[in-house]
């Protein structure tokens, strides 16, 4: 990897905004992680993304689960040695003893 490529992860990169975030942080010629809970979701939206000549990647991550963080923060580290941008757009719903619409 060139040290002047940037490199960016986006959490929930698979679909939506964060699919969008994605894109256009590769169209603006960063090297690009997608990250995504679901794997065949996440590889499937990577795909698609480097059909368009993009450079993005997958690493699944599920944002709510310790375990698959640390996880991914180790894969990252040993595949491009550092982040530049995190885009945490990935959301979870921790508070169960409420309901969502109960929120203020």
């Amino acid at each position: 990897m060139s040290e002047n490529s940037k490199v960016a992860l986006v959490t929930g990169g698979n679909r939506g905004v964060g699919f969008e975030m994605v894109k256009q942080l590769a169209l603006s010629g960063y090297k690009v992680i997608l990250t995504s809970r679901d794997p065949e979701k996440g590889h499937q939206a990577a795909q698609k993304l480097k059909e368009l000549a993009l450079d993005v990647s997958f690493v699944q991550m599920a944002v709510d689960q310790q375990d698959s963080v640390r996880q991914a923060a180790i894969e990252v580290n040993e595949r491009y040695g550092r982040v530049d941008v995190l885009i945490n757009n990935a959301g979870v719903y921790l508070d169960f003893s409420k309901e969502l619409y109960d929120i203020r």
